[in-house]
């Protein structure tokens, strides 16, 4: 029986190491091949031949359906794109677009004093006043959201003139220069004041360079409208809705943890709407692969590159061939060992 059991080991041991020295030399052999094709200098004159070589477009299989396709996905999502305006007035988001903008309002203006400082140091200007279609609890009737979008559109349309101010300056003062010759004492006066005129219309001209400077003070509701049609856009109808709900509850949580809101009233108000809105997209980005049966904290692995595969299944190959070699050695010391046991007495 001894024997038996020894016979059917020295046959597995040789199967073994049959399959593992084939699948190794097929390693090798797939890894040269890929190389060699991946590393291969690209031939012009074949390049151009196919570039130049006229393609038979007679019995051409079109992708209809794939037009088809992506008109239904572009058109589902511009049918979808709402005014922020009907946003604001839609009784079922009001509330919390009302209850987000509280929060991120009376935390970030909670010491005036101490906002306007750090506003001040970061050039910024800190949130722009509350959108009409917010205020009160009485909701706003379609004509006022009607005109609240053409107000809107008119803003974004209007165009002004920055030099005006200078060019009002150097018109006065090219009339001073035209009449200086034949000047009396009251029209040295009357000069006199046309001058000042021009210093405080090239002083108002100054304060408005500074103010262009400045920051333009964050919009919170475009701010939270842009993320949340992102993420319709994302993850398909009713994100939109969702994403709104929940900005308040998240608000709250981070807000109201002492250590974070002391860091966080450090910040100018657009590194602190920033903050906020990114962190919640991510979480509610998670939130969206739980839905899906994904695991947000499972570590996924994949090949990233050629070099990374290659490398891999290096690797692999010369696990292989040391397994080969430890079991040959097995085999020779068992051999040994058996011989021994033959020649003792």
């Amino acid at each position: 029986m001894l024997n038996l059991f020894s016979r059917i080991e020295d046959v597995l041991v040789q199967i073994v190491r049959v399959v593992l020295l084939v699948f190794s030399v097929f390693v090798l052999l797939g890894m040269g091949l890929w190389l060699w094709d991946h590393y291969q200098p690209k031939k012009p004159q074949a390049v151009a031949a196919s570039a130049s070589t006229a393609l038979d477009w007679k019995d051409a299989p079109y992708d209809l359906k794939y037009m088809v396709d992506e008109t239904e996905r572009d058109l589902s999502s511009l049918g979808n794109t709402l005014p922020v305006e009907k946003r604001l007035a839609d009784p079922a988001l009001r509330p919390s677009f009302q209850k987000a903008d509280g929060l991120l309002r009376g935390f970030v203006y909670k010491n005036p004093t101490e906002r306007k400082r750090v506003e001040q140091e970061n050039s910024s200007q800190g949130l722009t006043p509350l959108h009409p279609l917010l205020q009160g609890d009485v909701l706003p009737s379609p004509a006022e959201v009607n005109r609240q979008i053409k107000l809107r559109e008119a803003r974004e349309n209007a165009c002004c003139d920055s030099d005006a101010a200078d060019a009002a300056a150097a018109a006065v003062d090219a009339e001073i220069s035209a009449h200086r010759i034949a000047l009396t004492r009251e029209d040295l006066t009357i000069a006199r004041a046309a001058a000042a005129a021009a210093d405080a219309a090239v002083a108002a001209a100054a304060e408005a360079d500074s103010e262009l400077m400045l920051s333009e003070p964050v919009n919170l509701m475009t701010e939270i409208n842009d993320r949340a049609s992102a993420a319709e856009m994302e993850h398909g109808s009713g994100a939109y809705e969702a994403y709104v709900k929940g900005l308040p509850a998240a608000l709250q949580q981070v807000l109201g943890n002492e250590s974070l809101a002391a860091k966080l009233q450090q910040q100018p108000t657009q590194q602190i709407v920033n903050t906020l809105l990114i962190n919640y997209t991510l979480a509610f980005d998670r939130t969206a692969q739980v839905l899906k049966g994904e695991n947000p904290d499972q570590e996924k692995w994949q090949f990233s590159s050629v070099e990374t595969a290659f490398t891999t299944m290096l690797i692999a190959c010369l696990v292989m061939v040391i397994m080969v070699l430890v079991l040959i050695r097995m085999e020779r010391h068992m051999r040994v060992m058996s011989q021994q046991d033959k020649t003792k007495p």
